[in-house]
C-alpha cells in the first residue's frame, strides 16, 4: 500500500510538471542572448513576460531585459525622450524568445526623439 501510494505521488508530480508552462527567464541583461534559459514555471504562473528598459543620450545607450513566469501580466508601452520601457505577456511554451526587436524599435524611437529634441534647440539658439 505504501508504494502505491508512493507511485501515485510520484506520477501526480510528473503531470504536474509534464504541464506546467516553459518561459525563458533572466534577469537585467543587456543582451537577448543571455536570455534563453527554459525555466519550467510554477502550477500558477500561466504567462511568460518579458520586460524591457532601454535609454540613452548621444552615443551613450543601454537596455535591460529580464525575462520571467508570471500569475498576472499587463502588457504595457512607454517612451519618453531618453527612456522607454515595455512590457510583453505571452502564454504558450517558450513564447518570449525574443526580446531584440523591441529593444531596435525603442532605440529607433530614442533615436527619433533625440534627432527632434536636437532641432528644437538650435532653433532656439
Amino acid at each position: 500500500m505504501a508504494s502505491t501510494k508512493g507511485l501515485l505521488v510520484f506520477i501526480a508530480l510528473c503531470v504536474g510538471s509534464a504541464l506546467s508552462l516553459q518561459c525563458y527567464t533572466c534577469t537585467s541583461q543587456s543582451s537577448n542572448t543571455n536570455c534563453k534559459t527554459p525555466t519550467n514555471c510554477s502550477a500558477t504562473d500561466t504567462n511568460c513576460m518579458t520586460s524591457i528598459v532601454a535609454g540613452g543620450l548621444g552615443s551613450i545607450s543601454g537596455a535591460s531585459i529580464t525575462k520571467t513566469c508570471t500569475a498576472v501580466c499587463a502588457a504595457t508601452g512607454f517612451n519618453a525622450v531618453v527612456v522607454s520601457t515595455s512590457v510583453s505577456c505571452c502564454a504558450t511554451d517558450l513564447c518570449n524568445t525574443s526580446g531584440a526587436s523591441s529593444i531596435k524599435f525603442t532605440y529607433t524611437i530614442l533615436a527619433v526623439a533625440l534627432g527632434f529634441l536636437g532641432a528644437l534647440m538650435s532653433q532656439l539658439k
